[in-house]
């Protein structure tokens, strides 16, 4: 039995932790991204070549996705997953594409006037930085190291690696003034 298989049939039911902890997702989403993508145009072919099941290759495609750097290649999923190089690949891009395609279903924001968001103002304002109160969408990404601390607000800035660094990624940030 190929892992993927596995996974779905074996850990869903006796080992949800180890499905989550393998997947990133708990297995209740699992099954709505799936029901989601599942009649996606991408997942059949005109030539009528055979894919992989959608579940598997969605499989395939959150592992990848929940893994970076050199702990995780084509090769390395491949390997633990049963299939070619090439099916990796190609479940990857048919589960992307997918998901994009659903990028407004999947991705929503709290209304500026909602009580969600102003849960996130308050806390930022009482955790991180006043100043920062009512900014949107900050990411974290790679930290870019800083010579010494900022004079202002200069603790923010000191990161789990006890240095003062700057993130390089930060997705649609915008400042709203008071």
């Amino acid at each position: 039995m190929k892992v993927s298989q596995l996974i779905l049939d074996h850990f869903v039911d006796h080992c949800p932790g180890l499905f989550q902890k393998k997947l990133w997702v708990d297995p209740d989403i699992f099954d709505a991204i799936l029901d989601w993508i599942n009649d996606h145009p991408i997942f059949s072919s005109a030539l009528h070549n055979c894919q992989l099941p959608i579940a598997i290759q969605l499989v395939i495609f959150l592992n990848h996705a929940g893994h970076y750097g050199n702990a995780i290649s084509p090769e390395d999923i491949a390997q633990w997953a049963g299939v070619s190089v090439g099916s990796v690949v190609n479940c990857t891009n048919h589960v992307m594409v997918a998901v994009l395609d659903q990028h407004d279903d999947f991705i929503q924001f709290p209304a500026l006037d909602s009580q969600a968001a102003e849960n996130v103002r308050s806390y930022v304002e009482a955790h991180v930085c006043p100043e920062w109160w009512n900014g949107f969408l900050a990411a974290d990404g790679s930290a870019f190291g800083l010579y010494a601390k900022p004079g202002l607000h200069g603790e923010i800035f000191f990161d789990h690696k006890s240095n003062y660094s700057l993130n390089c990624q930060v997705n649609h940030f915008c400042i709203f003034f008071r």
